[in-house]
């Protein structure tokens, strides 16, 4: 499977470098993908994952992954912008296979048969992405996946759409589609902020904080503030405020948002009939151009993203969960200043016996105790 090696030790060990050391996060930064801008930390661990998924894909053997977790180690370390460190995880892979083909080092002398091997891999054999709500995944495994058939509040979305229109404007309820990508980055990227009209609405790209994100966070608490702040920037009356935080904290529910795992869906390209790449003879007779460049050209080559509005049988389907939310920064928990619907505990009828049962047991724990004394000093 391919989502095993995000739970391999040696992987999880680099994922902590990566969350806390400024030697392997604080680089320069290319801040956007598609025009989003990236957020705290997204930027080193989408790219890391992205390394990840082309070893599953291309090389796929567990034998070599300590050694190439090493390497992608020392590049973070070393490396000071995220560019470089793009075109050194190809220098690496472009080693590891030259390794697996039983080539060791004598990666010029066979070189078309590596470009080949890599082109085979992952293009041909390849994946197209597109990222979810993980609450999403079990009914998708049982009964395939129907594009925008979900259990969601569409409907009471688009009555608050058509009351505030300019101020919902982004939200598009009326495709029957959903984009498939090439780039595993950018389908990081929507994977966590899945589903993006929720995730705009409740954090505005335009109050998106370089350092911080609440929604990447799965922080419940600090969503509802930045959206409380935007309701009163827009002039929102309260009636309708406590409509519209009761709304969101229904959809975050329903979406199980505080524990939900960023979560991708790969499907085969040859499923979509987008498993080859145009002009690739000439990369592969290419005897001038570095290998390493050559290499980017067949895994970095972007289609642009492919609409489909057609039911995906649940064999064709195979899931990766990203770990990023678990490193991210701690949920925000204290400080609170606006109302939220959910801040007041609910109390469930069985929650009301349980805390009678601990009340009682804490008296008599407490007799006991005074009991003890008093015999004690008669």
């Amino acid at each position: 499977m391919l989502s095993s090696i995000f739970l391999k030790k040696e992987v999880r060990d680099l994922l902590k470098k990566i969350s806390e050391n400024p030697r392997y996060n604080d680089k320069k930064k290319k801040d956007s993908i598609n025009y989003e801008k990236f957020s705290g930390l997204e930027q080193p661990f989408f790219l890391f994952f992205d390394a990840l998924i082309k070893f599953q894909i291309i090389i796929g053997d567990e034998g070599y992954l300590s050694d190439f977790i090493h390497h992608l180690d020392l590049l973070w370390y070393k490396i000071d912008n995220f560019h470089d460190i793009n075109e050194g995880v190809c220098k690496i892979l472009i080693k590891f296979c030259a390794k697996k083909l039983g080539y060791k080092s004598r990666i010029e002398e066979h070189r078309k048969e590596i470009l080949e091997y890599i082109y085979q891999k992952y293009i041909v054999e390849g994946y197209l992405y597109h990222g979810i709500s993980s609450v999403y995944v079990e009914n998708i495994k049982q009964n395939g996946f129907v594009p925008q058939k979900y259990n969601n509040f569409y409907s009471r979305f688009e009555r608050l759409q058509e009351r505030y229109s300019s101020f919902c404007e982004k939200m598009d309820f009326r495709h029957d589609y959903v984009s498939f990508t090439d780039d595993f980055i950018m389908a990081c990227y929507y994977a966590t902020y899945s589903p993006l009209y929720f995730s705009s609405f409740l954090c505005s790209p335009s109050l998106k904080r370089v350092e911080l994100n609440s929604y990447a966070k799965r922080d419940y608490i600090g969503c509802f503030k930045e959206l409380h702040h935007i309701l009163k920037e827009n002039s929102i009356n309260e009636k309708d405020i406590k409509i519209i935080e009761n709304l969101c904290n229904d959809e975050w529910k329903l979406l199980r948002q505080s524990e939900a795992i960023p979560t991708i869906m790969l499907v085969n390209r040859n499923y979509f009939y987008k498993n080859q790449l145009h002009g690739i003879q000439e990369i592969l007779m290419d005897q001038e151009t570095d290998i390493s460049q050559l290499a980017s050209q067949i895994m970095d080559y972007r289609l642009t993203s492919l609409a489909w509005n057609k039911p995906i049988p649940k064999e064709e389907i195979e899931f990766v969960q990203i770990p990023y939310s678990e490193f991210v920064v701690e949920k925000e928990t204290t400080n609170v200043e606006v109302f939220l619907p959910t801040v007041s505990m609910e109390q469930h009828s069985e929650d009301g016996r349980v805390s009678f049962l601990v009340l009682l047991g804490s008296i008599f724990v407490l007799i006991g105790v005074l009991v003890s004394i008093i015999m004690l000093y008669q």
